[in-house]
């Protein structure tokens, strides 16, 4: 039997432990959010839904690059690691959900009325000349 849910020396990798997967989540957060010119705001629901799914997936990634990069990438009978499905199943899903980021993005900043919407909320907002 294993160590128990939640202690640390149960953690292998570590791409399914979220303690370890979170720190690198926000970390990714913070870096696509400041090489796409946005903040967190800027983002509607859907957009922080998008971040937050390619960034947790990238954490998994760089957890599963580390992991592969102690262990090998092969096993000693040739076969590979076990988290190599894993992997490229990570891969493949970060690579559509920062596309799908990309597209909700480049949408959300060309919509007329969103941009409508940005101006009388700024107008409403701003101080009264008296």
């Amino acid at each position: 039997m294993g160590a128990p849910v939640g202690n640390v020396s149960a953690v292998s990798h570590g791409a399914t432990s979220e303690r370890k997967i979170r720190p690198l989540a926000r970390n990714h957060r913070r870096r696509v959010l400041r090489q796409i010119g946005l903040r967190s705001s800027d983002l509607d629901a859907v957009g922080r839904g998008y971040l937050d799914l390619y960034v947790r997936l990238v954490a998994k990634l760089d957890l599963l690059d580390e992991h592969l990069d102690s262990v090998g990438l092969l096993k000693a009978n040739g076969e590979p690691q076990g988290a190599t499905k894993f992997y490229i199943s990570l891969a493949n899903s970060a690579r559509l959900s920062l596309a799908r980021l990309e597209e909700h993005v480049r949408a959300r900043q060309n919509d007329p009325v969103i941009d409508l919407n940005r101006y009388l909320e700024a107008k409403r907002d701003a101080p009264r000349a008296s």
